[in-house]
């Protein structure tokens, strides 16, 4: 794959996850402050099909421009979001390095359970009181959840051999009539 062909794929990848990221923000759920993290399917794809550099700037840029959307840039959604991607990120990579055996499965667990405790940590920190952390056990659970269904879809997308294709998305086959 050439530059340019994986600087669009990398960039679509960024407006899928922004999109994703931004569109969640208007789904309801019973729980407050609580997100499934659709933007992860994309981070797990690119960690699991490409690299971990193009996962992080991918995510960085989704953080970036998904609070930007929001208007949040700067305010504690997006350190919470920030210090979450980069902790779910590093700990996914590791796993994914480290613990051979560990399947999308466990990574996506994983990165979603520290995904949670950076945020509450940063919550703590901007309210300065560790009372928040007692919010904690609820958002672990949750995001024990998600993170199976984040790795489910993951998991499907990349068995379904879309990104193995020599020319990538753009040039996947279509069905012709003929």
């Amino acid at each position: 794959m050439n530059l340019v062909h994986r600087m669009t794929l990398m960039a679509f990848f960024l407006a899928m996850a922004v999109v994703l990221s931004y569109v969640e923000g208007f789904i309801p759920f019973w729980l407050p402050g609580v997100k499934p993290g659709l933007a992860n399917v994309v981070i797990l794809i690119i960690l699991y099909g490409f690299s971990w550099y193009d996962a992080l700037l991918v995510d960085l840029g989704r953080v970036f421009l998904a609070s930007l959307l929001r208007g949040d840039i700067f305010e504690m959604p997006f350190w919470m979001s920030l210090a979450g991607a980069l902790a779910s990120l590093l700990v996914m990579l590791l796993a994914k390095l480290l613990l051979k055996k560990l399947t999308i499965y466990g990574v996506s667990l994983l990165g979603a359970y520290v995904h949670s405790l950076a945020q509450v940590l940063v919550a703590v920190f901007f309210v300065g009181s560790w009372t928040v952390f007692y919010y904690f056990p609820f958002i672990a659970l949750m995001s024990i959840l998600t993170g199976l269904v984040t790795a489910l879809v993951a998991d499907r997308l990349l068995r379904s051999r879309l990104l193995d294709h020599p020319q990538g998305l753009s040039e996947a086959p279509r069905k012709t009539d003929g």
